[in-house]
């Protein structure tokens, strides 16, 4: 090797050695964002759990309403509602 080889060698270490710390930082955002993104998704899907038991639930509670309205017209316990309720004081 020649002096000038040696010269441009060591000129190039300083700015390599500058891409690669360059390069380390942005793998350490990129890991950031990725935990970050992480955290966010393991948040959602359990909120996307609660919501569908809560759906559930309403669903459930909803078709229960709904048979039990049925089975009432079926009965005909289904009467008017002026039938039982009190009348007001004022009347």
């Amino acid at each position: 090797m020649n002096k000038d080889s040696d010269e441009s060698g060591m000129q190039a270490l300083p700015r390599l050695a500058a891409e690669v710390a360059e390069l380390q930082t942005l793998v350490a955002f990129q890991e950031q964002t990725i935990a970050e993104l992480n955290d966010v998704l393991s948040q959602q899907h359990r909120m996307l759990g609660a919501i569908q038991r809560e759906w559930a639930a309403m669903k459930s509670l909803y078709q229960s309403l709904q048979e039990k309205n049925l089975n009432e017209l079926q009965q005909g316990n289904v009467g008017d509602i002026s039938d039982t309720a009190e009348k007001p004081p004022h009347y």
